[in-house]
């Protein structure tokens, strides 16, 4: 173990792992390495994989029954079985790789990360469509609502308007100003129970969760990790959705609305004093910025430690994985590649494995490495609008 600028660098459990991993999947380490663009380069002793091996083999550590734990994975999954290697080596009190329950953090992206963005787009752009265009409580501004229709016309195929996404920001803050943030969030869990998914028969919002990552969730919380959502979406969605995963709203960095309390009126936060009689409530503007070293940067100011487990999807996430890596962790990028069950961009797809081999990252293939994604009674069907030319090939 050694130490550069306070960062813990531990440069030999990507080599432990490996062998661990093609030990338990009777596999040659070279094999596995080309599997999963994670593993070369890197060599240790025969008495070093024999620890891990152990350790992974650990009957009573959480997890170790790996068909009762990930029952949406397929049991034979390379990167699955690498990610529990990891888990189980830097749990072990014996391994020099160990990591003090205090300092076990995990850190995930949320759309595409753990649940769709494909359905048919981006969670919160749907929920500001569904305030705006559908909701029945809501009273639109008529200029809001031919913007969204204009949105919706674009999400609905998979894609959006990037000259559209300074309005976006606008009305995500500013349709909920005034909800209190457990007004908001109650909100959000009805839309999540009660909305269907417009690109898949048998499935609300509340479903549409990625089943193999909510397994993944649970298998580090049993282990002690402290897991929190990294997200550029705005925070207090972001905690009303994923609190139905047992996250806790405490653990979720995102950006934010303006909050201010209900008798402060135009006075700035410093210069007046809350009554008891007030509460908090939501207002403009959304503030922006956690999104690529954006999500670093927030998780250095919020969570104050660097994350021994970084999991993301697409180049917003890519930082968040490096940090981890630099610090002798692990990044695990979730890659949609999964035409049959999910609306799987393959273009996209190969620039993913393509920057897992380049980064020394973790693959998980949705298409080789899941068993299910939504679990039974859900069934793609087609995009809800017309499909962009870019889609075509994947849709």
């Amino acid at each position: 173990m050694t130490e550069e600028s306070g960062y813990v660098i531990r440069p030999a459990w990507k080599a432990w792992v490996a062998l661990a991993v093609a030990f338990a999947l009777g596999l040659g380490v070279a094999a596995l390495a080309m599997r999963s663009g994670n593993l070369v380069g890197t060599a240790e002793g025969p008495a070093a994989a024999a620890k891990t091996s152990s350790a992974t083999d650990e009957p009573d550590a959480p997890g170790s029954d790996i068909a009762a734990t990930f029952p949406s994975w397929n049991p034979d999954s390379p990167a699955l079985a690498e990610l529990t290697a990891f888990v189980s080596d830097v749990c072990d009190p014996e391994s020099p790789n160990y990591v003090e329950p205090a300092d076990r953090i995990a850190t995930f992206d949320m759309d595409g990360t753990i649940i769709s963005e494909k359905a048919p787009f981006y969670i919160d752009y749907m929920m500001m469509l569904y305030r705006v265009l559908d909701d029945p409580t809501y009273e639109a501004d008529p200029n809001d609502v031919k913007i969204c229709e204009e949105i919706r016309t674009y999400a609905n195929r998979g894609t959006k308007n990037s000259e559209l996404s300074s309005e976006r920001h606008r009305m995500t803050a500013s349709i909920f100003e005034g909800m209190t943030p457990d007004e908001l969030r109650a909100w959000v869990n009805n839309f999540m129970d009660t909305v269907p998914v417009g690109a898949f028969d048998g499935m609300t919002y509340g479903g549409s969760f990625y089943k193999p990552m909510i397994e993944v969730i649970n298998y580090l919380k049993a282990n002690d990790f402290d897991v929190y959502m990294v997200s550029a979406g705005e925070r207090e969605f972001v905690r009303g959705i994923v609190e139905r995963v047992g996250i806790d709203p405490s653990h979720v960095v995102a950006c934010d609305v303006g909050y201010m309390t209900t008798g402060q009126g135009d006075k700035a936060a410093k210069d007046y004093t809350m009554e008891q009689d007030e509460t908090v409530v939501l207002t403009s503007p959304l503030t922006k910025g956690v999104e690529k070293t954006g999500k670093v940067l927030a998780i250095a100011r919020e969570i104050g430690k660097v994350p021994v487990l970084a999991f993301g999807n697409t180049s917003g996430d890519y930082a968040m994985l490096n940090y981890a890596e630099a610090n002798g962790g692990m990044g695990c990028f979730v890659v949609c590649d999964d035409v049959e069950r999910e609306y799987g961009d393959m273009a996209y797809a190969q620039e993913g494995y393509d920057l897992v081999a380049k980064e020394q990252w973790t693959a998980f293939s949705m298409a080789e490495d899941w068993a299910t994604i939504y679990g039974e009674g859900v069934v793609k069907t087609e995009l809800p609008g017309e499909v962009a030319e870019e889609m075509a090939d994947a849709a």
